[in-house]
């Protein structure tokens, strides 16, 4: 499954850039998809990588390329919920002028085989609407430095299930 998302962005691309890749480890503060994130500590011969709470659940990314001067960086999932078999994500941040720019997210997706097979029809419309919906979060954190509306319902949903959990 292949989702490619292009978003104008009310802000310069190096400020774009500042949120999505020097603060990497940080996408829980805008993305309404990830209610958690923290760096990974068990790479040592890579560029790094995070571990994210999303909203399918724990998934583990590493970085496989970054360049600062393109604003490129590109990651593959290496622990991923059952229904998911691997996943690539390629976001590039491209200038359009002096305070704006414009924000491509690449994701490839393979499904696990009975997902795939039973639940394409039902998955693949909730993912293309879920990473729309993040870019959207990053423009939105970019231009007001504020949380979208999706973003906060998200992340009390999670605080609600999580002290649930506790209880």
């Amino acid at each position: 499954m292949h989702i490619l998302i292009t978003k104008q962005v009310n802000a310069p691309a190096e400020k774009v850039w500042e949120v999505l890749w020097h603060n990497y480890n940080r996408s829980c503060d805008w993305a309404s998809t990830v209610n958690h994130s923290e760096a990974r500590e068990d790479l040592t011969e890579s560029l790094g990588g995070r571990k994210c709470h999303s909203s399918y659940g724990e998934v583990s990314e590493i970085i496989d390329y970054v360049n600062d001067d393109e604003m490129n960086l590109k990651y593959h999932l290496d622990g991923t919920p059952a229904m998911i078999k691997s996943g690539k994500a390629n976001w590039k941040v491209n200038p359009t002028g002096t305070d704006t720019s414009e924000i491509v997210m690449n994701l490839d997706v393979e499904l696990a085989l009975i997902p795939r097979l039973l639940m394409t029809w039902m998955i693949k419309p909730k993912m293309h609407k879920d990473m729309n919906q993040t870019v959207e979060d990053l423009k939105h954190f970019v231009e007001t430095g504020k949380q979208t509306e999706a973003k906060k319902k998200s992340d009390a949903k999670f605080k609600k299930k999580k002290g649930n959990k506790a209880a």
